[in-house]
């Protein structure tokens, strides 16, 4: 073994030394083409790239720029078609990932009458998501007017979906607001429920300033919308809207019950918190222990047990009324006591503890005996 190292030395130490005979005749006070001669003649010898040489740049040295070259062998319409095939796409990507601003308006005005196949295409949508984020706004402004007319095909296409989100997250000028305002009003509540165009009208609603134009054909269908299951994705991204709040609150009790509802009304009760507690209190006034009990409305009050207001307003109504026993022979209704005991300060944990203290020998479901120990573990 030892003679094997010694040998793998001599080799690299006889390299080293022809590499730095070769370097120390052949280069010195040789101009660029001497180099580029003394290197191809000497093959065996390993010579790295070099970025920058005396006397100009590689690209100066060769010539025309490859890919300047290649975009310019390209007519449009070959433009277009080679991004549709997997290896034409990947090489156009190849040109846009350099960002050179010369390249980039050449593929941008190929394109651009044909971003509505090609944001649909099963490669052409990859080519277009690198694109959008080497653009500058005027020439991103060229591509979405270059869709104008398949705006809605986009939307509602599982490839085109991904494609038409990236170009509205980089939206910024009042321009490109105009055209997605003009594209999909008198659309968004069919598109809320489409599994693809429902995530581009969330984007919009995450992006445009001026997003009046969706929530005005949103109301009146906030409780129709907050109970499919896409349609509540949409809903939650506007709930900060007073009208979209109202709306809910005025539908509250039925949306609460419903397993896609529910969250919307949890979402108001993030959102607004006190400032939503007497409209929530009128809503549910006489029902709370029908609802602590209930599968989905139950996630609702232990979201509502977190703002003070409304958790004295529920836990003053249940004691009144003589419901706790109610709640604790549930397992919906002991998540709920579970979250009062928590949330509650010293004073309301002492009376919620006397008050089950009183019920205690009539509970017999040996069941939820755990979760009676942890509610009353909690009060003390």
């Amino acid at each position: 073994m030892e003679r094997g190292k010694r040998q793998v030395n001599y080799v690299f130490k006889k390299r080293e030394k022809k590499f730095a005979d070769f370097y120390e005749d052949d280069f010195t006070g040789k101009s660029l083409e001497g180099i580029i001669t003394s290197v191809s003649s000497n093959s065996e010898i390993f010579v790295p790239c070099f970025s920058q040489c005396p006397g100009g740049t590689l690209e100066t040295l060769y010539g025309v720029d490859q890919d300047s070259a290649f975009l310019d062998s390209l007519s449009p319409e070959s433009m277009v078609s080679m991004a549709k095939t997997k290896t034409g796409s990947k090489r156009l990507q190849q040109c846009i990932a350099k960002s050179r601003p010369e390249e980039i308006e050449k593929i941008v005005s190929a394109v651009a009458p044909s971003m509505g196949e090609l944001m649909t295409d099963l490669y052409g949508n990859y080519m277009c998501q690198t694109l959008v984020q080497s653009c500058s706004s005027s020439q991103r402004l060229a591509l979405l007017s270059g869709m104008r007319t398949t705006i809605i095909k986009i939307a509602s296409n599982s490839r085109g979906t991904h494609a038409l989100q990236n170009l509205i997250s980089l939206s910024n000028l009042a321009e490109e607001e105009n055209i997605y305002q003009q594209c999909f009003s008198g659309r968004v509540l069919e598109l809320s429920r489409d599994p693809n165009a429902s995530h581009v009208i969330q984007r919009l609603l995450m992006t445009l300033k001026n997003k009046y134009f969706i929530i005005k054909e949103i109301l009146g269908h906030v409780k129709e919308l907050a109970m499919d299951k896409l349609g509540l994705c949409v809903i939650k991204k506007c709930v900060r809207d007073p009208q979209i709040f109202n709306e809910i609150l005025e539908h509250c009790l039925v949306l609460m019950q419903d397993p896609y509802g529910n969250y919307a009304v949890q979402s108001v009760l993030e959102t607004w918190k006190e400032e939503c507690a007497f409209e929530f209190i009128s809503s549910i006034q006489n029902k709370t222990a029908q609802l602590c009990i209930q599968k989905y409305a139950s996630n609702v009050m232990e979201k509502a047990m977190k703002i003070e207001n409304v958790r004295l307003a529920i836990v003053r109504e249940l004691i009144n009324e003589g419901k706790l026993d109610l709640l604790l022979g549930s397992q919906y209704g002991c998540y709920v006591m579970r979250t009062a005991a928590l949330e509650s300060d010293r004073r309301a944990r002492e009376e919620l503890a006397q008050a089950i203290s009183l019920i205690a020998p009539k509970l017999f479901n040996a069941k939820l005996q755990t979760q009676w120990d942890e509610i009353m573990a909690n009060l003390r």
